[in-house]
């Protein structure tokens, strides 16, 4: 039996001032870019499953383009006689239940199966002749019904295969967090190698986290954090043993270039030195952050801003960072009303004319990551 995994797709997603010639934000068609690309591949391919663990779109309510893009995607699945089970993840579950879910409008897709009430739920299919139990595990509303809901998973002993579907961190290990304040905290004792396959979704990055659990990440960077990380899905063979290949996809360039070390440097050198690392970089449809560290305030405001921007004016989006260090990005994405703190309090303090932003941005979110610490605990 062949799955396809995919996850964190973000529909709707943009950023930056770019737009196509169309008028339409560049990001947002590389987000749709990405997704086309993993529904070419099943078609291609013809799995006998697709999953995806979550964050199908990137807000509550998305746009009417990223709906369209959507339904039409899913529709060539449905037309090829290809499964697919979506479960919500925090980004598109609204906070109050009377607000409705955007996954209703794939009720009826035929094929096609939405999971999204705020709850577990298993799905059972027949797929090559053999009883298939689909565990969904969506966002929940709150905390006690999330907790509540996971006492009830576990594999069924009257399917042949077993395969988990869940949206969150797994709890404990701090590395698989993507600190939004509204996170899931999946308890590890859930990563049962009883089950025959978990596929996971919320934290970006590509993760193994056992034999039969895996994060096979977002399909596009959405932060300065993940530019390094390749972009893909995961293909699932289920047998005798499981084996797994990851599939790479074509997206967008993202280059977090290393930081200029400006101390005891006079502003001949740091312009010299700029213009090397941007000229390597190779900057034309690229995103590129460029970090000035330990650069002393006058000479920070006598830098030719203009002739810096001017090296970059072909990127996709171009940035320039001055600070005490190399700034740290908070791994969390979102554009529209299912933003978490997190998110919102960094808008609104780059949007402010005040001094020392990354030591307030650094003290900011430690406060929000306590308050939500302490809330679990509570």
């Amino acid at each position: 039996m062949k799955l396809l995994h995919i996850a964190d797709t973000h529909l709707g997603y943009s950023a930056y001032r770019r737009v196509t010639s169309d008028g339409v934000n560049q990001r947002e068609v590389d987000v749709y870019s990405s997704f086309r690309q993993c529904i070419d591949y099943a078609v291609k391919s013809k799995p006998d499953l697709v999953v995806h663990a979550g964050d199908l779109f990137d807000s509550v309510r998305p746009t009417n383009r990223a709906i369209s893009v959507a339904v039409e995607q899913l529709l060539r699945l449905s037309a090829a006689k290809i499964p697919c089970v979506i479960v919500s993840g925090n980004h598109e579950t609204p906070r109050l239940r009377e607000t409705g879910s955007i996954f209703r409008v794939f009720d009826h897709l035929e094929g096609i199966t939405p999971v999204y009430k705020n709850r577990y739920e298993a799905v059972t299919l027949t797929l090559r002749g053999k009883s298939v139990a689909v565990h969904c595990i969506p966002q929940c509303l709150t905390k006690e019904s999330f907790e509540e809901d996971m006492k009830a998973v576990a594999p069924s002993s009257e399917a042949d295969v077993n395969i988990c579907v869940a949206h969150g961190a797994v709890k404990g290990i701090a590395e698989f967090r993507m600190n939004e304040c509204n996170e899931q905290f999946l308890p590890v004792k859930m990563l049962s190698k009883r089950f025959d396959y978990i596929a996971l979704g919320h934290y970006h990055k590509y993760t193994r986290l056992q034999e039969n659990a895996w994060y096979v990440g977002s399909t596009e960077r959405f932060s300065f954090t993940e530019a390094p990380d390749e972009k893909g899905m995961l293909e699932v063979r289920l047998g005798k043993k499981l084996s797994t290949r990851f599939i790479p996809l074509q997206t967008r360039a993202m280059v977090d270039a290393p930081a200029i070390a400006c101390e005891d440097k006079d502003l001949a050198v740091i312009h010299r030195e700029i213009r090397e690392v941007v000229r390597s970089i190779e900057p034309a449809e690229k995103i590129v952050r460029l970090s000035l560290v330990g650069l002393p305030m006058p000479l920070a405001r006598a830098l030719d801003m203009r002739g810096i921007r001017e090296l970059g004016k072909d990127a996709v989006h171009f940035e320039v960072k001055i600070g005490a260090e190399k700034p740290a990005e908070p791994a969390v994405v979102s554009s529209g009303p299912g933003s978490s703190l997190a998110v919102e309090f960094e808008r609104f303090l780059q949007a402010q004319n005040i001094k020392d932003k990354e030591v307030i941005l650094s003290l900011g979110l430690s406060y929000l990551h306590a308050a939500s610490e302490v809330e679990e605990a509570a």
